[in-house]
């Protein structure tokens, strides 16, 4: 609503403006009444109304003054409509004179009025829009200064520091920087959100994982990290996890006095993010650290030979204590998550390259892990450790596959369909034309290298699936039944009870118990 102050000596002229005129259905409100100028402009600069209606012919201050009162003490923004019950040129120059297009002749004709409304709405609705977008532009401005500040100072001319300094007057500047995985749109909001309710704070860098954030506050804290920035770090931690935000880390550089200083405390919040590596903190300032020497040695790489052979021709087991000592060493020595970063992109490239060599793509899995990864969507070392030997272990779990194929021919490629696709109803006749091959041959050759048909193995598979879902599921032996693949309840008790000796029910009681 829009605020209006309605000015008369009259009081019927006062009710006739409240009664006659349908303020709310405009989106106006009467915030007050005054029976003069001066008592105007004490009202004016208390309140601040969007809106003020006043008479010219008045004791103590007309309306012409008030206006004119009013433009001196620097109230441009109150829009003014001028009543009188006189038809005075003289008058309406006047106010045209100082800025005032809006007159209304008395007595008041609320038709009229409504129309003058809908125009004023307009105008302030307008004026609203531009100061958005000036502020908008401003605040751009403010954000490109302030990167410029954080990256190159030579690029900012004399003019911009000089006008754009005093704007940004804070004791205190620090730089944060947020990574997380998952939803960056809605830890931008939030971002966003907590920065528009502080003084001077600024989201800036934004990339598909990660936040740069700028906290400007003036606050009495002489050196260290200040109390404010750190209820202001927690805060936004909070905000974003109860937003449904997922593993966030976030670095808090120094503080620092001087707004010309910020390229400090963002170097500074760079090196915690690299303790926060090391760290199971999701939060950590650059005040509670030690410096470290961090490591950037290419030695450390030369684990990726060993383990790129591991994933070729060695045992699970090797393959898996390979990379955990690889990790071990990695903070021991305190090896820089730059390098840790190559190290994992280089087995992981090098695990996908063997998939194509033998003719095969990766699946779903191992891409998920890998990009997982090569984004550095992970910021803990263990996690990274983790998804990569899951990763590894995947990978030559695929390789198998894929030697198998090269090495068994035919028979491998179906027996792997099979295993994909034993829910779906299928004969050897429809196995035999989608690989090209003799429906014959394919059935003899099958049964010769698995000691069983295709159709046997479908029903083994179908029925160690529902033995699972007997176990760990409530669900009822009919849907079990449909769901791994039988149309009829018979056929799949039939199938059942010969592996089994067991009915359903028998079963689930048997081995949930």
């Amino acid at each position: 609503m829009y605020k209006v102050l309605l000015v008369d000596d009259e009081p019927y002229a006062i009710e006739g403006l409240q009664l006659l005129i349908n303020w709310e259905k405009h989106g106006f409100e009467i915030r007050g009444v005054c029976a003069n100028g001066a008592e105007a402009i004490r009202m004016i600069q208390e309140d601040q109304p969007d809106l003020v209606v006043t008479d010219i012919r008045m004791p103590v201050m007309n309306g012409l003054e008030l206006v004119e009162e009013a433009r001196r003490l620097e109230h441009e923004s109150v829009l003014f409509v001028i009543t009188s019950g006189y038809s005075d040129f003289n008058y309406a120059r006047q106010a045209i004179r100082l800025g005032v297009s809006n007159y209304l002749t008395k007595p008041v004709d609320s038709i009229e009025a409504e129309d003058m409304l809908v125009r004023l709405r307009m105008q302030l609705q307008e004026r609203e829009n531009q100061e958005r977008i000036r502020e908008h532009a401003n605040e751009q401005r403010i954000k490109v200064f302030l990167s410029a500040m954080i990256k190159d100072k030579q690029t900012i001319s004399e003019q911009e520091m000089s006008e754009t300094l005093p704007r940004l007057n804070k004791s205190h500047w620090a730089y944060l920087r947020i990574a997380l995985q998952g939803d960056i749109q809605e830890a931008c909001l939030v971002a966003e959100q907590m920065a528009d309710a502080t003084t001077s704070c600024y989201v800036l860098d934004r990339t598909r994982d990660s936040l740069g954030l700028v906290w400007g506050e003036e606050v009495n804290d002489s050196g260290g990290t200040s109390e404010a920035v750190k209820a202001f770090a927690q805060r936004l931690m909070s905000n974003m996890q109860n937003n449904g935000c997922e593993d966030i880390h976030i670095a808090v550089g120094s503080t620092v006095n001087k707004l010309e200083l910020l390229s400090e405390s963002f170097c500074s919040a760079q090196e915690v993010g690299r303790y926060l590596f090391f760290n199971q903190k999701r939060l950590l300032f650059a005040e509670e650290i030690q410096l470290e020497n961090w490591q950037f040695d290419p030695e450390t790489l030369s684990e990726v030979d060993h383990i790129s052979e591991l994933l070729e021709n060695g045992s699970v087991e090797e393959l898996s204590s390979s990379i955990r000592s690889a990790f071990e060493l990695f903070i021991e020595m305190k090896a820089a998550p730059e390098i840790v970063h190559i190290f994992s992109t280089h087995i992981i490239f090098r695990g996908l390259s063997l998939c194509r060599e033998l003719g095969g793509e990766s699946n779903a899995l191992m891409n998920e892990l890998a990009s997982g990864i090569l984004e550095k969507g992970q910021r803990n070392i263990e996690k990274v450790a983790s998804n990569l030997e899951h990763f590894c272990l995947q990978c030559k779990s695929e390789l198998a596959i894929f030697r198998e194929r090269q090495l068994g021919g035919i028979q491998a490629t179906v027996a792997e369909y099979v295993q994909m696709h034993y829910r779906e109803t299928f004969t050897i006749q429809e196995l035999a034309e989608r690989f090209y091959v003799n429906p014959v041959h394919l059935g003899q050759s099958f049964l010769r290298k698995y000691g069983k048909g295709v159709i046997e193995v479908v029903h083994d598979l179908r029925m160690e699936e529902a033995k699972r879902l007997l176990q760990h599921t409530n669900q009822t032996s009919s849907a079990i039944a449909e769901q791994v693949g039988y149309r009829s309840y018979q056929h799949f008790l039939r199938h059942f009870e010969k592996r089994t000796a067991m009915k359903p029910l028998e079963y689930r009681q048997k081995y949930v118990n």
